[in-house]
């Protein structure tokens, strides 16, 4: 048996995950996971500027069909979720746990979505996605996050995790340990099982099997939907993309305006396209124009987005349903089948031109994106700059596709969250989800005992502040899988997982807080906890 304490550094964890095990009859085991508030949970301290970070999650579990009121019994919300991971009376045998902020405020999947990515007020934490007081520290939680018995080879479970940087940008990193294994004694089938196997079968205190049967995986997910979006081959894999991009007059024009901005953000995704890739590039102002139709020669859509381009500048009005058709009618039109169809849209204000008949700017914007999705296409909305609540943004919202739960609308607050912006796109369309680590629960626990850097911006070749006004969800699933036998019969481990914020400005990241003691300067930034503290939210 190996108990740890989980000690890291007087720095405080966002979140953490707890304990699987528990014995259960037959070939089942059951899992639970509980909050280590030992020395990583001492006290919030801010310090050099101030930096608050916190978090939401959203938990759900894949463990066959009538188990709802067992399930019940530790998550009083739980209830049957859909494919789409929307709730249901059908038991599906899949659930929702939990989650913060409460189900009773964000009842469905898009809802948490919405709010989960909404932008907030970096001063104040208000605004139009979750408030400040409706998200956790570590140390708001007194019991582990996941907290399941009976669980069976094939079981599965995930948790998505939100994080928010309030008062200033910070650099992130991920932490976790094994803090406890336990064989739990043995039972008949399971010293046969490892009798078969070669394993010891003298040791009922020690470890037991369930740390390395058990798999996992933590990945960085962009579009918040608690699937991780894999990497596609792009030599025999490809995508036809669109990108509509608003010129009208309150984008600006000349060096740091929003138009340059959105113009140098739309060119560094275009230079990740692969070669199985075609874009093409609409502009809309009191008109709409299809600057280039879809093509694999990257460098003319490359060469309409260069610094200082003259040839798209800001002017007019905002005809945003022109935007959506042009672009639209080039992927009719001239769009491969078998690979997917997308459109890229910011807008930096409401539609108040139209190119359709009537005088509802924003209903023919709306109808214009809701055709295209009739059509099969995928439309991704970035709100640049737009108020929270304001009729701009909810039009971006309601444009956007829905996927898996979640609608594909970006806040973006200012012109230098773009980058970022399309990165996050670009993972979830083209080159798939960074993973952070996969492996064995061992494995994935091992890495992140050492602690792993977090980038805002993972295509870019410097390791990038996440800011304090854009959300960023990190994905975590585990899995028995179903070969795993009566091997891990009564075991336990105890495992968390953590996140740490240190304020960019004087800082340059170097000083990881997961690190043992003497291998790190101590730092003047401010560790905080975002769901979980210095400790660990166990999910």
């Amino acid at each position: 048996m190996d108990d740890k304490k989980i000690g890291l550094s007087r720095r405080k964890m966002l979140a953490g995950l707890g304990a699987v095990g528990v014995a259960s009859a037959g070939a089942g085991l059951g899992t639970t996971a509980y909050f280590s508030d030992e020395e990583s949970f001492e006290g919030n301290t801010l310090t050099a500027g101030e930096l608050d970070l916190k978090m939401d999650y959203r938990m759900t579990y894949r463990g066959g069909s009538g188990r709802l009121a067992e399930l019940q019994q530790n998550y009083p919300n739980a209830t049957f979720v859909d494919e789409d991971m929307e709730p249901t009376d059908d038991d599906t045998g899949v659930y929702l746990l939990d989650q913060v902020p409460s189900p009773e405020n964000y009842p469905g999947a898009e809802d948490w979505v919405i709010g989960a990515n909404g932008i907030f007020d970096p001063e104040t934490g208000e605004g139009e996605g979750f408030q400040r007081d409706e998200l956790i520290d570590a140390g708001d939680l007194d019991e582990a996050l996941i907290r399941i018995g009976d669980v069976k080879p094939g079981d599965y479970g995930e948790v998505t995790f939100s994080t928010h940087l309030y008062d200033n940008p910070g650099y992130m990193w991920m932490g976790g340990m094994l803090s406890s294994e336990n064989q739990n004694g043995y039972t008949e089938p399971e010293l046969e099982a490892l009798e078969e196997m070669g394993d010891p079968t003298d040791d009922p205190d020690g470890d037991g099997q369930l740390a390395d049967s058990i798999r996992a995986k933590i990945w960085y997910d962009d579009n918040c939907d608690n699937i991780h979006q894999g990497e596609r081959d792009e030599e025999t894999e490809g995508v036809d993309v669109m990108l509509s991009i608003d010129n009208s007059g309150s984008m600006n024009s000349g060096s740091g305006s929003k138009m340059e901005q959105a113009k140098e953000a739309a060119l560094e995704f275009v230079e990740n396209l692969g070669p199985n890739d075609r874009v093409g590039l609409v502009t809309f102002e009191s008109t709409g124009q299809l600057r280039q139709g879809l093509t694999s020669t990257h460098s003319t859509v490359e060469s309409f987005l260069q610094p200082g381009n003259s040839g798209i500048t800001s002017a007019g009005r905002t005809m945003m349903d022109a935007g959506v058709d042009l672009a639209a009618d080039e992927l009719n039109d001239n769009g491969r089948s078998g690979v997917d169809q997308v459109i890229i849209l910011l807008g930096d204000g409401e539609p108040n031109e139209s190119d359709r008949s009537g005088s509802d700017d924003v209903q023919n914007a709306k109808d214009a994106a809701t055709d295209a999705k009739n059509d099969g296409i995928i439309v991704f909305t970035i709100g640049l700059g737009v108020l929270n609540g304001s009729t701009a943004q909810t039009t971006l919202i309601d444009m956007a596709s829905s996927s898996n739960g979640t609608t594909l609308y970006y806040d973006s607050p200012t012109g230098s969250d773009l980058d970022d912006i399309y990165s996050q796109i670009s993972s979830v369309i083209l080159t798939g989800e960074e993973i952070i680590a996969e492996g064995t629960l061992r494995e994935v626990m091992t890495a992140l005992e050492a602690g792993i850097e977090l980038d805002a911006n993972v295509q870019s070749e410097e390791r990038v502040c996440f800011t304090n006004s854009v959300t960023r969800c990190f994905g975590f699933e585990w899995e028995l899988p179903t070969d795993v036998g009566n091997e891990v019969q009564t075991d336990s481990v105890e495992f968390a997982i953590g996140f740490a914020a240190e304020q960019c400005r004087h800082n340059d990241g170097e000083t990881n807080p997961y690190a043992p003691e003497d291998t790190n300067e101590t730092s003047d930034g401010n560790m905080t906890n975002g769901g979980n503290t210095t400790g660990d939210v166990p999910v």
